[in-house]
């Protein structure tokens, strides 16, 4: 395995990992409507912004994207640094993949938050074995009609 910053041409690879692992991720958590209404060449287009920007990693599987991360600065006022999102195709779980992946992007940050739902346990304790804890807050977000509770989580030196 392989993890390196994003350069463009991996946008399409990207938006291809990031539909199939949220079907894989939150199927029976997220409406299946939003889940099926995502598309490749949306995300790819998001994502092609995203990677111009930077703090975008991908990791790489047999030479082929299995999984990303984005980072940068925080939305939160009270925090200096986020992780945006992270996600690993199912076949590349329990790998070792993320967590190389994480590395990379939190390399020397200190005090870093993300936001995580709070029915996705896998997810949880991924980010716990990262060193990351829960700090209290709470948010609520209304996908097609379906309330989803997100809690914070967060990592600091």
């Amino acid at each position: 395995m392989t993890v390196r910053p994003a350069v463009l041409s991996d946008a399409p690879a990207v938006g291809a990992v990031h539909v199939q692992a949220w079907k894989d991720a939150y199927r029976g958590l997220v409406p299946d409507s939003v889940l099926d209404g995502r598309s490749v060449e949306d995300c790819t287009a998001m994502w092609e912004r995203g990677i111009s920007r930077g703090g975008v990693w991908v990791g790489l599987v047999d030479d082929q994207v299995a999984g990303f991360v984005a980072v940068g600065p925080s939305r939160e006022p009270d925090a200096e640094f986020e992780l945006y999102a992270i996600y690993v195709l199912a076949s590349s779980y329990s790998t070792g993949l993320g967590y190389e992946m994480a590395k990379a992007a939190l390399a020397g940050q200190k005090d870093v938050v993300l936001w995580v739902f709070e029915e996705n346990p896998r997810a949880r304790r991924f980010y716990e074995r990262l060193g990351f804890r829960t700090d209290g807050n709470v948010k609520t977000e209304t996908l097609d009609g379906v309330e989803l509770r997100e809690i914070r989580y967060r990592l600091a030196a």
